[in-house]
């Protein structure tokens, strides 16, 4: 049924389950790999920040020295709903048991391997701004676990040339690879925002200031990420992408809404409505910042929506009775997940 994910992407793709990643900050840097502080000042290097062959090169050596991560696979998991594991083997995702930072630090850098090569070799349709927001996400997640009492500046981001004629199952290629560097947001963010509840909760400012920007900086990421994804014609899209996601392939509705790394990041922001109100009466900007980042995420997943099947096409999670359109549906999702935050307060100049 999915004979094509090989010659796609690099599968499969091990990854963590979210329910089994730290929950704070001391958790986070007690699990951090060892190796995982010489891996970052490798990334950071300004001689490896001149060029994507560079980067790409400096992400194969981090992958490397991080070495093969002791795990097994998980086979029955009473956690695991059939929506979930659809997602999963359509797209080569495998789900392991181990240290599950260390997983998802080799998540992290797999991921960002297979973006780089296509980029390199190919160029990527995101514009600039976009293409720094994807790299920085992959930034920072490497950096910010070696010390989550601080968030990583940013660091120079090589220019990517845009993409040329797009040779057979580029859209594929583009799309399940997108895929997996959204899911592995989906799990940094979920870090980033229940590292900032447990800070709000102890009454610590810099712990907490430090993961809400890890959380915007990562859902710029996912922004950039989705359009990745969507990096392809509407025609490359009916012919290489839409018969993955539909019978005989893929089960009716099937839809990346229920994935497990997107609903783990969606409780994680469903409960943080606290810690931004406490954090925002301190410091306004970080809630500002992520309010921003958040919408514009939405943006952008209608927007590949609207380019891919219009804005009237019906959803996949659409029953016979009902014909939502897609965008429609991401409308609807936007509004529940910005109503989980606080309004950005007003300064008080008094």
């Amino acid at each position: 049924m999915t004979d094509y994910l090989p010659h796609v992407a690099t599968v499969p793709f091990p990854m963590p389950r979210p329910e089994d990643l730290p929950v704070d900050a001391p958790a986070i840097a007690a699990a951090a790999p060892t190796a995982l502080a010489a891996q970052a000042a490798r990334m950071s290097d300004p001689a490896n920040r001149t060029g994507l062959a560079r980067l790409l090169a400096a992400t194969v050596a981090a992958r490397a020295d991080l070495g093969p991560v002791p795990s097994t696979l998980v086979g029955d998991d009473p956690r695991e709903s059939r929506p979930n594991r659809d997602n999963d083997l359509a797209f080569g995702i495998e789900r392991h048991d181990g240290d599950p930072l260390a997983l998802f630090v080799a998540a992290l850098l797999n991921a960002q391997l297979g973006i780089l090569e296509i980029a390199e070799e190919r160029g990527t349709g995101l514009d600039e701004a976009s293409w720094r927001d994807m790299v920085a996400g992959f930034d920072v997640l490497l950096r910010w676990p070696a010390d989550p009492t601080r968030l990583p500046g940013p660091l120079p981001v090589p220019e990517c040339v845009r993409s040329g004629k797009p040779e057979p199952l580029d859209g594929l290629r583009r799309w399940v690879r997108g895929h997996h560097v959204f899911m592995v947001l989906a799990q940094g963010g979920t870090l980033a925002v229940n590292s900032l509840r447990a800070a709000a909760d102890a009454g610590d400012e810099e712990i907490a200031a430090a993961a809400a920007g890890v959380a915007s900086r990562v859902m710029w990421a996912c922004r950039a990420a989705l359009q990745f994804a969507g990096d392809a014609s509407p025609d490359q899209y009916q012919a290489e992408i839409r018969p993955t996601l539909m019978p005989p392939v893929a089960p009716p509705q099937m839809s990346g809404l229920r994935w497990r790394d997107h609903e783990a990041l969606v409780a994680a922001l469903t409960g943080s409505s606290d810690a931004w109100s406490w954090l925002a009466e301190r410091r306004p900007g970080p809630l500002e910042d992520f309010r921003t980042a958040l919408d514009a995420t939405y943006d952008a997943h209608k927007g590949v929506c609207g380019h891919f099947v219009g804005r009237q096409s019906p959803s996949l999670l659409a029953t016979s009775r009902s014909h939502r359109p897609a965008v429609g549906v991401i409308e609807q999702f936007h509004r529940l997940r910005a109503g989980t935050l606080p309004a950005a307060p007003f300064p008080d100049h008094s």
